[in-house]
């Protein structure tokens, strides 16, 4: 009899890469499979890099959305010995993961919205924010311009990394789907679902999988598509949405 939570014998497939092992050892510690197949990759850009580095100390808020953001960032602060500690501009992130990556390297984090996302962001932002406080983003190549609309406050935008499609990849994942279709495939981020569009679905199609998505951005561009979204958790983690797999599946078998 299977207990409450169970994947045995269920893969989950990854279309990103979670940045830490905590979502692979939830599956196996629930019995199943994982494998991982990156759909998108990231680097960092430096071409606005003489316009910003200098006037960091000018800002009053640096605001981060993403990990990746963070991480470009930790790049250019190491090779323009920038110490943080000199800043004297506020911190704002959103989700807790991107909070996290912060204080890792060595910043305070002074406000997160109560829901990951750029919507509540600017609803909440202003609640303590200044509205003459200047603001820099530090942002995707892909980023909506949510933040830098939806703020009273001037918001200055720095591109510090682009999303890049990952093709090989999308090939294998294309491989693997034809031979295995009855799998869980889990996505992250409308990028990745774009690159599933387009390298992928013309052959493979949606309907032999059950689809799930972190968060209601992911699930707004899949279902944008007619793509039926089965799980979708209300934390957005790549540990939650294990966790949700797992309940949706004891469910489907009651």
């Amino acid at each position: 009899m299977s207990k409450k939570g169970d994947l045995q014998g269920q893969t989950i497939v990854f279309t990103g890469q979670p940045k830490s092992d905590e979502a692979f050892f939830e599956v196996t510690r629930l019995g199943g499979e994982f494998i991982s197949f990156p759909l998108i990759r990231t680097q960092e850009l430096t071409f606005q890099d003489e316009q910003f580095i200098n006037s960091l100390h000018t800002y009053d808020w640096l605001i981060f959305t993403s990990q990746n953001a963070v991480g470009a960032f930790e790049q250019k602060v190491l090779r323009h010995k920038i110490l943080l500690d000199s800043l004297p501009c506020k911190i704002a992130a959103v989700g807790s993961k991107t909070a996290t990556a912060l204080e890792r390297i060595g910043f305070h984090v002074t406000f997160t919205p109560t829901t990951f996302s750029a919507d509540a962001f600017v609803q909440q932002f202003p609640l303590v924010a200044g509205y003459s406080d200047t603001c820099l983003f530090l942002r995707g190549s892909l980023a909506k311009a949510t933040i830098k609309e939806g703020l009273s406050q001037s918001v200055d935008e720095w591109t510090v990394y682009e999303t890049l499609p990952d093709e090989g990849n999308a090939k294998s994942l294309g491989d693997y789907l034809t031979q295995h279709p009855h799998v869980f495939v889990a996505f992250a981020s409308p990028s990745s679902v774009e690159v599933f569009k387009r390298e992928i679905a013309p052959k493979i199609g949606w309907n032999e999988m059950t689809i799930a998505a972190i968060g209601h951005v992911t699930a707004t561009a899949l279902k944008k598509l007619g793509v039926a979204v089965h799980i979708q958790p209300t934390t957005y983690t790549w540990l939650a949405l294990i966790q949700e797999i797992a309940k949706w599946k004891d469910d489907s078998y009651k």
